[in-house]
């Protein structure tokens, strides 16, 4: 995990919510970087040891705060992210960490463990899409997991593809839904036309009520059968091809924010690993 652009986290100290933080929100988030580490075979525990001890580390320099969040469907990654107001808040951030001796000397000894666990890694840049995404902030230090759904579109189509989240976002709207979610196109790091839709959650459960949230109050604020057929069309002629991976905040790999900590105590406050804490005489 390389401090800055490797943290799944959370928008340090100069954004006030993390990843997907739904909508806007003073001050907006308009560069997000996610940094996805695919884990070799095998190599999923001791991979999280190293990231754990790497962290805590981290934590001891007075890092700037991510979170960490592990895929519990889908290929075996974690994803680090991190959010800044502008990219140059995110070079001052990326300056301050390599030119700070305590967190270089951390990043030096941990960074050349990693080859042994990971067989790839991808660093992207979000801008957020607030006008077609839904809600307010989400109540992110209570959060445990986050659905994330990237979408690819067919070059040329953007902007079928933008009408059409446009009519889900006024359909939302209209029926007064209590779901929320944030919308974010890919700037670099993956082909032109890639966009990911997060969702933050509280508990899995709350997958088992989508269809009842999205029902007949939903399809007819959409405008009913006609609606849904142009929906449809706009989806199918933009759209290549959607995956949707679940994801769960990791606290052991994470540097929280001191407002998560005091938020909820009991998720985020860290203690020493095992083979950090001092042994007893």
């Amino acid at each position: 995990m390389r401090l800055v652009t490797r943290a799944v986290a959370l928008l340090c100290a100069v954004a006030p919510s993390l990843l997907a933080a739904q909508a806007a929100q003073p001050p907006q988030t308009n560069v997000l970087t996610i940094y996805r580490e695919i884990i070799k075979a095998g190599k999923g525990p001791a991979h999280a040891s190293m990231e754990t001890a790497w962290s805590w580390a981290n934590l001891q320099a007075k890092a700037p705060p991510y979170i960490a969040e592990t895929v519990i469907s889908g290929p075996n990654e974690v994803w680090y992210v991190a959010a800044y107001p502008t990219w140059a808040d995110y070079q001052k951030g990326n300056d301050s960490t390599n030119m700070t001796p305590a967190l270089s000397a951390v990043d030096k000894r941990f960074r050349s463990q990693e080859d042994q666990f990971l067989s790839d890694a991808r660093g992207m840049t979000l801008r957020p899409r607030t006008e077609l995404s839904y809600g307010g902030p989400a109540d992110l230090p209570n959060m445990r997991y986050m659905s994330a759904t990237r979408i690819s579109v067919r070059p040329g189509h953007t902007a079928e593809y933008e009408e059409a989240r446009k009519m889900v976002k006024a359909a939302h709207e209209a029926a007064k839904l209590t779901d929320r979610y944030s919308v974010w196109e890919v700037t670099s790091g993956a082909p032109a036309g890639t966009f990911y839709q997060f969702v933050m959650r509280k508990t899995l459960a709350e997958l088992d009520s989508g269809a009842t949230i999205h029902g007949p109050a939903y399809t007819a604020a959409l405008g009913g059968d006609e609606g849904q057929k142009k929906l449809a069309a706009l989806t199918s002629s933009a759209v290549i091809s959607s995956e949707t991976d679940v994801l769960e905040f990791t606290p052991s790999q994470s540097v929280p924010p001191p407002g998560w900590v005091e938020a909820n105590p009991k998720m985020w406050k860290r203690s020493a690993p095992a083979a950090a804490a001092p042994k007893k005489p």
